[in-house]
């Protein structure tokens, strides 16, 4: 009987502590600043609330970041207020990052290009331009299919969605273990510790080590210490939120311009070949010494490529 009540001690000491631990750690969880200039308003999805920003004049302009952790629309901040002097520029917070609301959902690809959907309809209510990064590209191009009239042109940076980024040691490992209440918010924290996202940047993000800025390091980790910002990431990390672009890609009428980071990691340059064969029309822009985020790296080129394009005469019939 003591031996009984000793491992039952034993075993509730060791579910307490961490529970303790991750109490302490959410509680001093940083507070977000809004993100980006301009208004900020927020899109009553039937999921939750997804926050967004608008500034500018002019025809509309979808920006659209890519779920990752501590990911938000603050990956746009160098080229928003520029791209909003030629046109009216919207940005998300897909649901489950930034400032949008995190709730414990099975959240999945579909999803995202169902709110891309949504927000596009009920929120712009015109055709609009598009900019999408990495996975964000595979939730625009479905959409552009799906809904041609309401997508005018694609700017689509280092998309994903050509090969999935997920693992069946991924998948059991994020879904399973992740989304635990006391393990897996222990598992949570340690994963998104600064130190752990300023590797991730340097090796895996960014061409040059210098762009990983304190700034850079505690918005992101701000961001991945909301609560439940857990979820949305542990279906990334379980893949998820792949969603299938080749076959989409192809079905494309709208004209298409893919800026390639020439080192992205995780998206190889190489792919655009595949990209290429099944959409000949699309013009292929590679922007040198650069990693996964063009638009941050090296903004003043991306801007100057996606304005250009953008500002271009329509040619050839578009689906209506």
């Amino acid at each position: 009987m003591k031996r009984s009540t000793t491992s039952l001690l034993v075993a509730g000491f060791m579910v307490a502590v961490p529970a303790v631990v991750n109490a302490v750690i959410a509680s001093r969880a940083p507070e977000v600043d809004i993100p980006l200039p301009g208004d900020m308003g927020y899109y009553d999805w039937v999921y939750g609330r997804v926050a967004y920003y608008r500034m500018g004049r002019g025809a509309p302009l979808l920006l659209l970041h890519s779920p990752y952790v501590g990911a938000s629309a603050w990956e746009w901040r160098k080229v928003f207020p520029a791209l909003a002097n030629h046109f009216t520029v919207y940005a998300i917070d897909l649901l489950g990052f930034g400032l949008s609301d995190k709730p414990n959902i099975p959240y999945r690809g579909r999803m995202y290009a169902d709110l891309t959907h949504d927000f596009l309809q009920d929120v712009i209510g015109q055709r609009a331009d598009v900019i999408g990064s990495a996975l964000g590209c595979s939730y625009l191009v479905n959409t552009a299919v799906r809904r041609p009239e309401i997508v005018q042109r694609l700017a689509l940076v280092n998309p994903i969605g050509a090969t999935s980024i997920a693992s069946p040691y991924r998948e059991f490992f994020a879904w399973n273990a992740l989304r635990s209440p006391i393990l897996g918010t222990s598992i949570y924290h340690s994963m998104v510790a600064a130190a752990n996202i300023e590797q991730e940047l340097i090796t895996h993000d960014y061409y040059d080590a210098a762009m990983v800025t304190e700034d850079v390091v505690e918005t992101q980790y701000a961001l991945a210490h909301q609560h439940g910002s857990r979820y949305a990431v542990a279906a990334f990390l379980a893949g998820r939120l792949d969603l299938p672009l080749r076959l989409a890609f192809a079905a494309l009428t709208q004209p298409v311009l893919l800026i390639w980071g020439r080192d992205a990691y995780y998206t190889p340059v190489s792919e655009a070949a595949d990209l290429l064969y099944r959409h000949p029309e699309t013009r292929l822009e590679i922007i040198e010494e650069c990693g996964m985020l063009p638009q941050d790296e090296k903004a003043g080129e991306f801007l100057d490529l996606v304005t250009d394009f953008l500002r271009e005469p329509e040619t050839g019939e578009m689906a209506a």
